[in-house]
């Protein structure tokens, strides 16, 4: 697995994971005088002076800077994904660059005279972070810089620091953000933008097969004509949606693929993925920030075989709606304090932990929410710092970056400053993405639409597709009938099976000194336990467990 690990200072008093010691000492040790560096990733070098380039810039960067200011200056100049650090030797400053949205990971823990910093969170040991850990219960992801353990902060987005040798922050600026003053773009503005966003990543990867992640839906859609337009060598993973919609999913990205001519392959989910040693890694590959149980996505990254791979991540958090408000915002994503979702942390921490974590939810999303004006575009906003940088789904430069050079369409601030400057009411019900289409890529709706649960059959006409949307809404109408459905010899598409992680037996583990009482004893008497208490149960094991042994150990096949 890739991992990078940075120390700055001497003091050494900041613990590592024993996880990761393991991992690293296959990795060769770079020590200069005030820093260390171990990395699967090599760094470039000049002499001392070191450049550890995390994720993907646009355009790369070749030339090592002369020096920290330099490097200051040539940094933040870059689009794309990615976090940047490089050591000036002579001057013992430490330049970190972070880009704009902050999507690459990049963590720290900070004490006096040191510095540890890392992509992983796993790299850390440390007490449960109260806020981050309410904001997984309440959001399902943390919330600004916070992390589930305390202590380990994520970097900023769109910032450069100098960090002296004693790991004090000497310079911090903040190099750009979004202008809301600026006029709306047009559609023909936002196209220009992404179109050359797209052709700044594909100049990055000359030479190269592209693979993209091909679903029936408006992003993944978008990246296939984008890059069918630019005569882009590509092949798609197509991964079943069999148990939702009679695989509408997989239908319209098959015909998108065969009507671009892009060779793709159709994956069949299995059943026990969540009982696999796949789900495992797929849960150390994202550092088990976010409830991911059941989570269709959470299969993808197993698919994954081409060297560079596509991801929607940015059209899909700029070009759709948010909700029009902070209040419709939290009664559409915020589980609040009654509901059961909080009754299983007061079963699995005890009722004062579980008050403890919502407290500090509460004033952690009061925090972030004033930092946006309270109407859609603020929400919009909000949502990318926060949702999209902390990915719901797998967070691309987590997971899939593990395998593939990771590209999205819309990695420059042309395009992000152009996306969100187009108001809210001009993307509701996919207005704007829908505009987009017809005047630059019309044929994209020639053929439905599946997003999410919604199947829209947008400007086919084919009888075939109008066909299949009837036989489609008969048999969601059906669905609600189970008996009727058995009568007339139709079985609901299985999904996939309970987990076999959710052994309660097995989860509470041994001296569980850090859960409720009243828990462990229902568990060592065979009580029945509510489902989310499982659930949550097993995340908090799964945390620990991956900073203290391979999960593979924990759950041996």
């Amino acid at each position: 697995m890739k991992q990078a690990v940075i120390r700055l200072g001497q003091q050494a008093t900041i613990p590592l994971a024993p996880t990761t010691i393991e991992r690293l000492a296959a990795v060769p040790e770079i020590s200069v005088p005030g820093l260390t560096l171990q990395s699967s990733i090599a760094p470039q070098r000049d002499g001392d002076n070191l450049l550890l380039v995390l994720g993907t810039p646009l355009p790369a960067i070749e030339i090592i800077p002369a020096n920290w200011q330099a490097a200051m200056q040539q940094l933040p100049q870059r689009e794309g994904v990615f976090a940047a650090l490089f050591w000036d030797a002579q001057a013992q400053k430490l330049v970190i660059c972070t880009d704009v949205l902050g999507l690459q990971p990049l963590y720290w823990q900070r004490r006096p005279g040191e510095v540890v910093l890392s992509d992983k969170t796993t790299t850390f040991v440390g007490s449960a972070d109260l806020a981050g850990w309410g904001a997984f219960l309440a959001l399902g992801y943390p919330l600004g810089a916070d992390t589930l353990t305390s202590e380990v902060k994520r970097l900023d987005p769109a910032t450069v620091w100098v960090l002296e040798q004693n790991g004090e922050i000497s310079q911090q600026q903040r190099y750009w953000q979004f202008d809301s003053e600026a006029p709306a773009a047009s559609i023909d503005e936002v196209a220009s933008a992404l179109g050359q966003s797209v052709d700044l990543a594909i100049a990055a990867v000359p030479d190269t097969e592209h693979g993209i992640l091909l679903s029936g839906g408006y992003d993944s859609r978008l990246i296939a004509f984008l890059l069918h337009q630019r005569q882009v060598s590509m092949r798609a993973t197509i991964v079943s949606h069999y148990d939702e919609n009679l695989d509408a999913d997989a239908r319209f990205a098959k015909a998108i693929a065969r009507h671009l001519q892009i060779p793709f392959r159709l994956q069949l989910p299995e059943q026990d993925f969540f009982s696999s040693p796949a789900y495992l890694d797929y849960l150390a590959a994202s550092d088990g920030e976010i409830p991911s149980l059941y989570l269709f996505i959470s299969q993808v990254g197993q698919f994954i075989d081409a060297p560079v791979v596509w991801e929607g991540l940015l059209p899909g958090k700029t070009l759709k709606a948010s909700e029009a408000s902070f209040a419709a915002f939290w009664a559409a994503n915020v589980k609040d304090f009654k509901q059961p979702q909080w009754r299983a942390a007061e079963l699995v921490f005890g009722a004062e932990q579980a008050a403890a974590m919502w407290q500090a939810f509460t004033e952690r999303w009061q925090q972030e929410q004033a930092v946006f004006p309270d109407s859609g575009e603020g929400t919009a906003r909000f949502n990318l710092a926060h949702r999209a940088r902390n990915r719901v789904g797998p967070n691309p430069f987590k997971v899939y970056q593990q395998k593939a050079t990771v590209l999205m369409p819309g990695m420059s601030r042309a395009y992000l400053q152009a996306a969100m400057s187009v108001p809210h009411s001009s993307k509701q019900q996919h207005q704007f993405y829908q505009q987009l289409f017809a005047r630059h890529y019309p044929d994209a709706l020639r053929f439905p639409i599946a997003h999410g649960s919604v199947v829209s059959p947008m400007h086919s006409r084919s009888l075939v597709d109008y066909g299949f949307l009837a036989a489609l809404a008969c048999h969601n109408r059906l669905s609600r009938y189970p008996r009727w459905m058995k009568r007339l010899g139709l079985k609901p598409a299985a999904g996939f099976s309970r987990s076999r992680f959710l052994d309660p037996s097995r989860l509470a583990g041994q001296g569980a000194l850090d859960l409720n009482p009243a828990l462990m004893a229902s568990i060592e008497n065979g009580s029945e336990l509510p489902e989310q208490a499982i659930r949550l149960l097993f995340y908090w094991r799964c945390w620990q467990g991956l900073r203290h042994k391979n999960l593979r150990d924990l759950w041996p096949d």
